[in-house]
């Protein structure tokens, strides 16, 4: 049986095919087509069912989109009506002023705020609940139907309802979905109790939202998708998206919101995975590709996580992956800025018209081409196997910008590459050294198409000693999608001294959502002894504002002595998070959760069997390579990375070849391959 995996990037459309029974992968890349993203998908799996792949072979089918996202960093999507309850329509818009991502330009004194993301089109509802869930005020359901007509003639295709105290009790919210439906048919609804029935009124109406705003656009894209693969064959139930979790859900039954960062989370899973199979615990994966760079921190195995986040202007309070992205990849442009110096990014080329190159029109320089004349790309070679590369045109477009910096061509592209290096290291920082982590401790896995070009001279900057690229980085990505189980997170809230929790209501609270996870997943046909679950409370200090999760175990089932241990277990991850605790203050349980898994076949890594051959076999000649524009060229000796096996050491300054990528060995380092055919480069 097959299992496929595809992963959607701003520059290519990663496939990648796995064989269960021998554990042979298939790397399929096609230019991404940003237009309708699902015509590449529908392209590719026309192209492996025409080569060899059989319909009734295909188990499953799991991709990582950016669809939600890019809907909402654009300002995209549905135009939203909000539903709230009467006397709190007033609740702060989100007037953010983010720093700008080019940190060379000095921000204006007078820079205008961005435009409030939250919709201008609200209704209140005469309802009230208190804050036991009880109801003080019956819904008026005549004034709720006649704004719902409203809403209709004014043009709204989702509303929003958050009302007060719903996580407690949903009647009313459910009350106003049912009268939408009857007196709008074709307008989407996301409900607060149903999306986040969690306290705290901001995030609770932010996050349902952005839902309501891409829920339209989501849910027709994934029908689309799901017709396209039908009409090509393959009848397998298993068609996954990844969600921001780290974990897939069915196509048909995932809620939007959970996949805003469904694209970089699969390569933050593959990476850790990866770095740990090759003796690595700490570890800091680097995914750059041809529109951004995706950074994540893991430990153990599992890659750090977090209860809320912000996408753009938009406050989510969702589990997601602890992901740092930053707009530096292939694609990024390089120019000149107000001041004479030069710039690059964030702007992209991306898959149209893309770098130089390219030769599809692009005519501004991007790192792609920077590379490309700093020899680090072969030029006689497509990139993916797909784009040829056309160096003359890239050499033209940078002597042309260096000529207005006083440079030449080298000295330019070595700008170029240097600027994009700092903002990547810049953005490690970010969640490492500024989080309290000590980069020395930590391996470096790099990949993406772009990725293993500049790892090497970031480890180096950042005194890192060790980096991973794994066997096939340019697709790592899509490969980390076939890493992932079905996962499910399930919340619910309520304010109790911790002191005063007794043992019975905890067990109680933690059993009902052990119900909603098992008759969810055996809905969908996965048996209960597929289920792994993990509980946790958020706790805090009595008069804190925000919580720490401390976990619970395996069970729903609590005892008074889990109590005393789950105190405990909070102040000491207060005092390793913030460096203080206060064991003899009062503490409060505000949430209480449930990470729900179906465990299920995945891909797993293979070791290969020491190489037999000789290392000069692996070598096709070599090329000038620039490593410092002050010194200039450099004889440098290439290696096909296909060739290379278990054993093997390449002496730098090297370059390591292969379709979906390319990796850089710079001077004093060595790339050794190791049993699971990962480089593992370091300092000689």
């Amino acid at each position: 049986m097959q299992t496929i995996a595809v992963d959607t990037g701003g520059t290519f459309t990663d496939i990648v095919v796995l064989d269960s029974d021998t554990g042979d992968l298939r790397v399929l890349k096609l230019p991404s087509t940003p237009a309708d993203p699902g015509q590449a998908i529908a392209d590719g799996i026309a192209e492996l069912l025409g080569s060899g792949v059989a319909v009734d072979q295909v188990a499953s089918l799991s991709h990582g989109t950016t669809v939600g996202t890019n809907a909402l960093l654009t300002g995209r999507g549905a135009k939203v009506g909000l539903f709230i309850t009467e006397g709190f329509g007033a609740i702060n818009d989100v007037w953010h002023l983010a720093p700008p991502e080019d940190t060379s330009r000095t921000p204006s004194l007078y820079e205008a705020k961005n435009a409030p993301v939250q919709p201008r089109l609200r209704r209140e509802a005469k309802e009230r609940v208190n804050h036991r869930g009880e109801v003080l005020t019956p819904l008026d359901e005549a004034s709720v139907m006649e704004a719902v007509r409203s809403l209709v003639s004014a043009g709204v295709e989702s509303i929003a309802v958050v009302l007060l105290f719903s996580f407690l009790n949903p009647e009313h919210e459910q009350q106003i979905a049912a009268i939408i439906a009857r007196e709008a048919p074709g307008v989407g609804v996301s409900l607060s109790s149903r999306v986040l029935p969690q306290m705290r009124e901001f995030p609770r109406l932010s996050t349902t939202v952005a839902n309501a705003r891409i829920a339209p656009m989501m849910v027709r894209y994934l029908e689309v998708l799901e017709q396209r693969i039908r009409s090509q064959g393959v009848d397998s139930e298993a068609l996954y998206v990844m969600q921001s979790n780290g974990g897939v859900a069915r196509i048909s039954s995932v809620m939007p919101i959970t996949t805003v960062l469904s694209g970089p989370c699969a390569g933050a899973i593959a990476g850790i995975q990866v770095a740990e199979a090759a003796g690595f615990k700490n570890v800091l994966s680097l995914d750059m590709g041809g529109t951004s760079t995706d950074i994540a921190i893991g430990q153990e195995g599992r890659v750090l996580e977090t209860t809320s986040g912000r996408i753009g202007d938009w406050e989510l309070a969702v589990p997601m992956l602890m992901i740092n992205t930053i707009g530096a990849g292939g694609g990024t442009m390089a120019s000149i800025d107000g001041g004479g110096g030069l710039r690059v990014g964030p702007e992209s080329a991306g898959a149209d018209p893309g770098p130089v190159c390219y030769g599809q029109g692009g005519t501004q320089p991007t790192v792609t081409d920077a590379n490309l004349v700093l020899g680090f790309l072969n030029p006689d070679t497509k990139l993916a196997g797909r784009v040829s590369l056309d160096r003359a045109k890239a050499l033209e477009a940078i002597e042309g910008l260096g000529k207005q910096l006083g440079l030449g061509a080298l000295a330019t592209a070595e700008g170029i590459v240097r600027i994009t290096n700092a903002k990547m290291e810049e953005g490690i920082r970010a969640v490492s050294t500024e989080q309290g982590y000590d980069l020395r401790e930590f391996a470096l896995v790099a990949f993406g198409g772009g990725g293993p070009v500049p790892a090497g001279r970031l480890a180096a900057d950042l005194r890192m000693a060790n980096i991973v690229i794994p066997p096939s980085p340019g697709v790592t990505s899509a490969l980390g999608l076939l890493m992932a189980d079905p996962r499910r997170d399930y919340v619910t809230s309520r304010l109790r001294l911790v002191s005063e929790l007794k043992a019975s209501e905890l067990t109680t609270l933690l059993d009902e959502l052990r119900q909603r996870a098992e008759a969810e997943f055996t809905a969908e046909g996965y048996a209960l002894s597929q289920l792994n679950l993990e509980f946790a409370v958020d706790i805090r200090y009595l008069g804190q504002g925000y919580e720490l999760t401390v976990p619970v175990g395996d069970s729903s089932a609590v005892a008074d002595a889990d109590l005393a241990t789950l105190r405990q277990m909070f102040d000491e991850l207060h005092e390793r998070s913030f460096g203080h605790s206060a064991p003899d203050e009062d503490t409060e349980a505000v949430n209480y959760r449930l990470r729900a898994s179906a465990l299920v076949t995945k891909a797993t890594l293979r070791k290969h069997p020491q190489a037999t051959t000789d290392l000069s076999t692996a070598s096709t000649g070599q090329r000038d390579v620039c490593f410092d524009a002050s010194v200039g060229v450099t004889a440098t000796p290439i290696y096909d990375r296909s060739l290379l096996g278990p054993g093997h050491s390449i002496q730098g300054p090297a370059i390591i070849e292969q379709v979906d990528s390319t990796t850089v060995v710079y001077p004093q380092q060595r790339a050794t391959v190791d049993a699971y055919m990962n480089l593992v480069i370091g300092s000689e």
